[in-house]
Parts: structure tokens; sequence; C-alpha cells
């Protein structure tokens, strides 16, 4: 009878222990047998379970499940998905042959092993309107590992921590309906197979963890007693582990360092026994040696929270110095009293490594970088001087000496000398070096640069450079004529992306660390008829016929306005070559407006397109009908009140449109998959056809990590994109005008942690050809065999473009040509250099000049200096006045973007604006750094102002986020949300 009162004391504290942890409402543990398992969490949510063998595996107690084993829990308020819900559990897979049911809630959530036709990954869903997708998901486990998961849905995005990594995916939408069914755990459903394996524990949380909670479980970390406190944290791994242990790996002390090989990829070498004051010990120095993988991590847990800091290693059995700045990752201060190292994300790696140290300062030996070796011009030509570029970059401690050396393939000379020497090169600085060589004939050469330095390694760069045959034309006076190529029964178009306008958008700052990317027409003012000129030669002359421009609304309910339209009516609409053309606009009405109702689409929007756009003789139809793309046509659904408005509205604008001496209206949809019941409820709506804006895709099983980032080579993109062009037609709901995509590489934008490597044009020919197959294979005569569109022409920031660029200059739209049409391959393509004319790229040379003059360790602007924080869109007449920084709202959502800063988060914990503004609204103030890159609804705050014609102080309590800290990277400012307000500036500071 003790021992009995004894276990359900034991039980009871167990319980309250749980219950007290913030937002707990779901606790199994399952270290014994069935049929019930109580829940922990004090809520009083028993499972139940059926099958199953209770294990122990050392001090682990855990349910070994074989794919047949049955656990439930009945449905309960607190297990329904919102923004702010969390999933955690530890788990061992054993057998991957199938997919793996993890936690799921039908139609609310899904946490699974996908199946191996998708990779075995680990994948998050959270249900919505048109189904599951789109996942957050993890590289695929390793059987028989240790698997600590955690998924969190906030409203905003999904989140997948693996083992302490995360994952995240874009995911802002509604809440699901609440449903009753069921919470099924690791047990066979439509879903996934039962899984067979070992699972310890499952945990729901009504709210998001964060960072620090997750890593501190991750690691089991944080919660024993401190060493006494010391004044630095210095490692010196050739005299032995001094307090640090080998997790899922085994070490071996050398005499070059500790020797780890990576048996699972939670191999880490970790210290939980540390107390050091890091407050003011920003950086951290490693000497280490890989022969496998691309990166590795820095796990960290302090007195002001935990963080992770990705780097990248370089694998060639070399020693490197990596020196960190930890301080960039919120959480980093107080004291340390953990840290650990995962060497390398490869498995079977081997790393050695040397030391590892926190200092004040910058240490260790140099590290030497080159990168970005390119010509200025993006054609390089015979017998023209042409200026090299090459930035170099010293990653480790301060370097002295440097030599740098440039060899030119046989063909090319150089003018001037090889070596160019730099006294010292700190930590951090980067420099850019140039040569002026010349080519004595046509040829594709290897340039190769060295550098060296005193305490440095010797780092090398080899890149490809190109010089065409010298045309020799005359100067011309306008852009020379297009001459059209024919491509016989196909029709081929493009999306077009207008964001390339400084003011509108983050333009081409994001871009020129990506020098591959530089298109041939420079970083060109967008919105000029000359660039559009240009634009239209180079479609027509490549088999182009149709450009689709993104059309964005910026008011609803009302008159309309519109905003990046700077391309389409200022550029095309008023250029020269307009009438070779064809143009159409789709309806971007995801990240734009929308409409309010059926009457704000009949008698605001629609007449707007027809006299605009539809009733120009150069826009695109078929049919004799305009041809109207949308975005996300289950906007239009939503807007508009349900599938069966959407019918009778579409009804109503075809007869507008004939009322209007047209035939109609041609209506398609995107969608980028393979949806079932998505198109066959698009069908139901009345649209004409579907395409796309971009495919979709999933992550190949191979992907490869580098940072915070997964990749894969572009080839495994092709076939997925033939399987949904393939998919749609066996569906057969409606006809698909096939979309093909040139890549996916998003880095610029930083809205991706996935992106398709090594796109080269012969993989964009298969690409092409593939195409080409499935349009001849259709049947009939109708748009879906004969017309295509590309995605796209100028994406630069997503990474899918075929516009002309220094990387590969003509060679996408050269294969169009060839695919598509049958005149002869050889033609000549001219870019503006070759005939005299351009730069185009006025106005972002001299929005460069005035952000080179701000500082990124900045933290106030007054006066002039308030000048610094320039137009991002929904901006018109900026100008700068008597100290005061003065603008009129274009649209309903303008923003301003402060300078690229670095700025230590944790010493401020507000933000002061000083403003007057002529209608009172909401002002946001949203901030970026390490952990969100990105503007987001997250990390911001929005105040409301006073219109009473006095200046007053916006004070955002910026250190009450828990998102704030780490880096502070830059600032956006929305400063009314009312169209046509006058907002004054005096003032902005960090306090």
């Amino acid at each position: 009878m003790n021992r009995l009162v004894l276990l359900v004391s034991c039980i009871l504290i167990c319980a309250m222990t749980f219950a007290a942890e913030p937002g707990l409402v779901g606790h199994w543990r399952f270290d014994a047998p069935g049929p019930q398992v109580p829940d922990l969490s004090g809520k009083g949510h028993p499972a139940t379970l059926a099958g199953g063998e209770v294990m122990t595996d050392g001090d682990r107690r855990f349910l070994h499940m074989d794919g047949q084993t049955r656990l439930e829990v009945p449905s309960a308020p607190e297990f329904n998905v919102r923004p702010g819900f969390s999933i955690e559990t530890r788990l061992r897979p054993t057998d991957l042959r199938d997919g793996r049911l993890l936690v799921f809630k039908d139609n609310e959530y899904l946490l699974r092993i996908d199946w191996p036709v998708e990779g075995s990954r680990l994948s998050w869903f959270v249900h919505e309107a048109d189904g599951w997708e789109p996942r957050a998901s993890a590289p695929a486990p390793v059987e028989g590992q240790w698997l600590h998961v955690v998924a969190i849905w906030d409203g905003l995005r999904l989140t997948l921590w693996v083992n302490g990594l995360p994952y995240t995916q874009t995911k802002q939408e509604a809440p699901p309906q609440a449903t009753a069914n069921p919470l099924v755990i690791a047990s066979k459903t439509n879903y996934g197979a039962g899984l067979i394996g070992d699972l310890e524990y499952v945990k729901i949380y009504n709210r998001a963890l964060t960072t620090t909670e997750v890593i501190k479980a991750a690691y089991g970390t944080g919660g024993g007693p401190l060493s006494p406190l010391t004044a630095q944290a210095g490692f010196d791994f050739t005299k032995g582990l001094g307090g640090w242990l080998a997790r899922d790996g085994q070490a071996q002390v050398t005499p070059a360092g500790v020797s780890l090989k990576t048996s699972a990829p939670s191999t880490s070498l970790l210290h939980d026994n540390l107390n050091a004051d890091i407050s003011r010990l920003d950086y951290l120095t490693l000497r280490m040696t890989a022969d496998q993988g691309s990166t590795a991590t820095l796990v960290f847990v302090t007195s002001a929270g935990a963080g992770r800091v990705p780097l990248p290693i370089q694998a060639d059995c070399k020693p490197h110095t990596y020196l960190l700045e930890p301080w960039q990752t919120p959480g980093w201060g107080g004291k340390l009293m953990m840290l650990g190292l995962l060497p390398s994300d490869a498995l079977g790696a081997t790393a050695t490594i040397q030391y590892l140290k926190v200092t004040a300062e910058p240490e260790g030996e140099g590290e030497l970088l080159l990168e970005g070796l390119s010509s200025d011009t993006t054609l390089p030509r015979v017998g023209r001087p042409e200026r090299l570029t090459l930035r170099l970059r010293n990653t480790g401690g301060p370097a002295k000496a440097v030599k740098v050396t440039l060899q030119t393939p046989k063909g090319v000379a150089l003018q001037g000398p090889a070596m160019q020497v730099l006294p010292a090169l700190a930590y951090g600085q980067q420099q850019e070096l140039t040569w002026t060589v010349q080519a004595r004939q046509a040829v594709m050469g290897d340039f190769r640069a060295t550098a060296s330095g005193q305490g440095t390694n010797t780092a090398a760069l080899t890149t490809r450079i190109g010089f065409l045959p010298a045309l020799k034309l005359p100067k011309a006076a306008y852009v020379p004529e297009p001459k059209p190529v024919d491509t016989g029964p196909y029709e081929i178009w493009t999306h077009y992306c207008p964001l390339w306008k400084t003011g509108t958008h983050y333009g081409w700052g994001k871009i020129e660390p990506y020098p591959e990317r530089k298109p041939v027409l420079g970083w060109y003012n967008e919105g000029t008829p000359e660039v559009a000129d240009w634009h239209i030669k180079y479609w027509l002359e490549h088999g182009i016929s149709g450009v689709v421009y993104c059309w964005y609304r910026s008011s609803i309910n009302g008159p309309v306005t519109q905003s990046i339209g700077h391309a389409l009516h200022d550029g095309l609409l008023k250029a020269k070559y307009l009438p070779k053309i064809k143009f159409g606009i789709m309806w971007e009405n995801g990240c734009a407006q929308g409409v309010g109702s059926e009457d704000d689409l009949l008698n605001n929007v629609l007449p707007y397109w027809l006299d605009n756009y539809f009733t120009n003789p150069s826009y695109v139809k078929i049919d004799g009908k305009p041809v109207l793309y949308v975005w996300v046509p289950g906007n239009v659904t939503k807007n508009l009140g349900g599938s069966d408005k959407v019918k009778i509205a579409f009804d109503k604008m075809r007869a507008k449109c004939r009322e209007r001496g047209l035939p109609g209206l041609y209506i398609v949809a995107c969608a980028g998959g393979a949806n079932k019941e998505a198109l066959q409820r698009i069908a139901a709506e009345g649209w004409d056809a579907t395409s796309a804006y971009g495919n979709g895709w999933i992550p190949p099983k191979d992907s490869r990590r580098s940072g915070n980032l997964l990749s894969a080579p572009a080839e495994g993109f092709i076939p997925q994109q033939e399987a949904i062009w393939k998919a749609k037609q066996e569906i057969g709901a409606l006809p698909d005008i096939t979309a093909a995509m040139m890549g996916w590489d998003a880095r610029p934008w930083g809205s991706s942690q996935f992106y398709w490597s090594d796109n080269t044009p012969e993989k964009f020919r298969e690409l092409c050809q593939r195409a080409k197959a499935v349009m001849d294979s259709r049947p009939g005569n109708g748009p879906d065999r004969k017309n295509v569109i590309f995605c796209c022409w100028n994406e630069f920031g997503e990474g899918h473009y075929i516009e002309p660029t220094r990387g590969y200059g003509f060679s996408y739209i050269d294969t169009i040509r060839d695919v598509f049409s049958k005149v002869p391959r050889d033609h000549v393509d001219v870019a503006p250099e070759d005939v005299g004319l351009g730069p185009y790229d006025s106005w972002y040379q001299q929005a460069k000049q005035t952000a080179l003059k701000a500082t990124p360790l900045q933290t106030a602007w007054t006066g002039a200096d308030v000048g610094a924080w320039g137009a991002t869109m929904g901006i018109k007449d900026l100008q700068v006045k008597d100290g005061v920084l003065r603008l009129v709202a274009a649209t309903r959502d303008p923003a301003l973007s402060s300078p690229a800063l670095r700025v230590r988060g944790n010493r401020f914990s507000r933000v002061v604006v000083e403003m007057r503004v002529s209608e009172a609204s909401g002002a946001q103030l949203f901030w970026t750094n390490t952990a969100e890159p990105r503007a987001n609804e997250r990390a911001s705050i929005r105040l409301q102002t006073v219109a009473d014609g006095q200046f007053h102080k916006l004070v955002y309590e910026v250190g009450k986020n828990e998102t704030w800290g780490g880096c502070v990277t830059g600032f956006r400012f929305d400063p009314t949300d009312v169209e046509g307000a006058v907002v004054e500036i005096k003032s902005i500071t960090l306090e």
C-alpha cells in the first residue's frame, strides 16, 4: 500500500510540474504499457494505446511501435490549431520504406515522415482551403537515430525544428475550421502508415515555443549547476577535451586537436558546464579541418537566451580559421552556460578542431576569400579594353602584406602589373581590385586569381569569361529595330516582374552581390521607353511574342489606383516598338489588393482594365478575347463569397467585354501544382484555363545544406515540372497553358530556405524540349497545345529569369529560339554598348551613392541624415528640406527603409520616431536581423498617430518583442495607411 501511495504521489507531483509549463495542453510519455496513457499536462486528456512494447535504453524508456500500434486522443478545443501552436516529440524511426505518420488531426495539422517517392523527409503541414500545401520540410532522418522534433505555426510561417536545426515555410493563412477529429499519434491513416520505431513522448502547446526553449530541449541543457565564473572562454583542444563531451559520436584527442567523426546529424562537441561572462565578448574564433560537408553549426545557451550560428566550411582537408560574431544572433549575452559545435552537415565526415575561443576583438589567423571575379561589361568584346573586378574578403584574423595575382588565358593580355599588394586587411574588410585586359581574339578562357599574406591561407578563384568577336557597329541614335523570329505554330509568352525601379521595392541593391545576375542592360532604370524597346527587341528576336506584366492594385472598394506600374505604363506603353509585341496583365491579388465585392470588380476594376489594357490593339488575346491571368484564384473565391458567386461574376465580366466590342474575356487561373480538388473547383467557377506563375516543387532527398539553406542541382526541377504538366492534363479539368520555370534561387530576397543550384542553359534546354513534347502530345489545336509561358523574364530576386545577363549572356533566350523556331541558330545579339548606347542606371547609381554615405553603425538620423531613409514603395514627392523628411503616400501601403545596418540590438530597447502627419492612422515599424531576415508582422510594432498639426514622438518598445536582438540589419517604416497623407519626419533614433 505504501508503494502505491508513493507511486500516486509521484505521478501527481509530475503532473503538477508539467502543468506549470506555460501553454502546455497535452503531454504523454510512453514509458508504461496501455491501455491508458495519462496526460501529464494536467488538462485531463488521456491517450488510448493499443499494442506496442515499452522498452529501455540506458535511462530512457519509450514505446516501441511496429506499424500496427494505435495511439489516439479524443478531440478537445485545446488541440485545435491556431496561430501560436506547437508540437514537440522525441522519436527514433527504424523503417522508412513507407510514409510514417507522427501527429495528426484531420483537416487541421499533420506531422509526418513523407513517402519515399517524396524523399522520406520530415514534413509539417497546417490545412487550408486549398488543401495541405505548402509544407515545411527537413531532410530525411537516418534510420535508428533519435530525433527531437518541434513543429510550430505562428500564423505567419511553419517552422520545423529537428535536433536543434530549423526549417521554415511561409504559411500566412487564416486558421482552419476547428474539427472534432481525434488526435492520432504515430498510427496509420490515409496520410501515412504507422510508425515503425520508438516514441518517447509527445507534447502539445497552445503557443509558439521560443528558439531558446527549443534549443535547450534539443540539447538537454540549461538546468545543471554552473561552474565558477570565468573571465574568458578559450579552449585549446591539442591539450585534450577539457570538459567537452562528444554527443552522438566518438572523439579522439590527437596532436592536431580533437578529431570527431559525424555518425549522426546531431554529432557534436558540447560543453554544458560553463559560466563565462560574455557581455562584452562579441567574437568567436574556430580553427578546424574538415574532409566533408558544407556547413558547421555553433549552438549556445546563455543567461540571455539561446541560439545557433551556421557557418559555411571548406572541406578540403586543410586547416581554416572561422571567425564568427555570435552577438549577431539573438540570445547572445550575459553568461555563457553551454557551447556546442556540430562540425559538419555530412554523415561520415571527420573534423579536427584545434581551438575555439571567445574574445572581445577579432583574433586568429587571417582567412582570405576570393569571390566575384567578373567583367564590368556583360558582353566583353575582342579589341576593346575591359575591366575585370575581383572582390577579396578577409573572414579571419588581421592579415598583413596580402598579395593578389591575376593570371589570364592565352589570347588575353593584361594592361598593367598582374600583382597587387595590400599592406593590411582587417577582419571583415572587403577590397575590390581591378585589372584592365584586352582580348586579341574571340576566346572563352579561365582567369585565375590567387591571394596570400603573412599568417594567412592561400586562396584561389578561377572564373571562365568569354570574349565575343568585335562587331564594329556604328553608333546608333536609338535602339536598333527588332527583327522578329517566326515560331510557327507556337506562341511564346513570358511573365514580367516590375520591381526594378529605385524606390518601388528592394531593387538592384539586393541583386548586386550576385554579379552573374547583372542584366546585359546593366542595373537599368525600369519604366523608360528605351529600356522597354531593348526588351522588345530581345523578345521578338528570340521568338517571344507576348509578355504578361504583374499588375498590382493599391486601393479597394473605389476608383482604381495601381502601384509598381511603371514598367508597363511609363515604359512599354510609350515604347516605339509597342505595335510589334503583345502584352497582357496578371492580377497580382496575393500581395496586393483584391476586390471588396462583385460591385467593386465590375464597376471599378473591370472598367479600368478595359480602358487601359483590354481594348489596346497590342493586348494579348486568345480567339480574340483579352487574356487575364490571376495569380491567386482562391482569393477571388474568398473576395466574392464563394465559387457560385465567382461563376456569376465572370459571366458578367464577359458580357461587359462584349458590350465594348470584344468577343468576351479569357480568364486564366495560376495553379503551380496539380491539386485535383483545386483544379476541379477552378473549372466549376467558370475559368477558361489554368497556367502558372512558377511551378511547385519538392526538395529532393539528396538536398545539400549550406548555412540556413538547402539546395539541390537544377536538373531535379525539370522532371518535377514535367510531372505537373502531365498531371494537369490527366485531370483534364481545364486546358492548361504550359508554364515553364527556369529555376528557383531566392537568396537575394532571403524568402526561401531551399534553392535549385547550378542552373545552366543546357539544363534549361532540356526543360524547353520536355515542355514542347508535352504540348505536342495534346489533342486539338487549342492554347494548351500551342501556347507556352516562361517564368520569368526578370525575377532576379527569386532566381528564375531568362533575361540576358552577365552569367550566361543570351543563352536562355537563345535556347527558346532554338527549340521553338526553325530559323538558323547563328545570329548576332547586340548589347547597348555595342552601338554606343546606355548606360541606363542613373536612378540606381544616385540611390547607391546616397546609401554609401550612411554608416551601418549609425543609430540616430536627424537633420539632413534623415534623408538616408529611402522610399521602398508607395511614396511620391520624397525630399529633405530644413532637416525634415517629407513625403506623400501614393498608396495605402507606403514604406521607407533604413540604410543597411550592423547594430547591436541588445544595447537598445526602443526606437523613437518624431513626425507629423496630415491624417491620423497607424504607423508600423518593422526590423530585420539574423533571426528575422525579412520584414514580417512578428518583428514589428504598430502605433497610432495623431493629426493635430504638431510633431509627436512615437516610442516603439522594441526590447519587449521576443524577436528583437542580435544584429539589427535594417528597418522598414510604414508611416501611414492613408493614401494621399502627408508625412514629415524630423528624427529617428535608437535608445
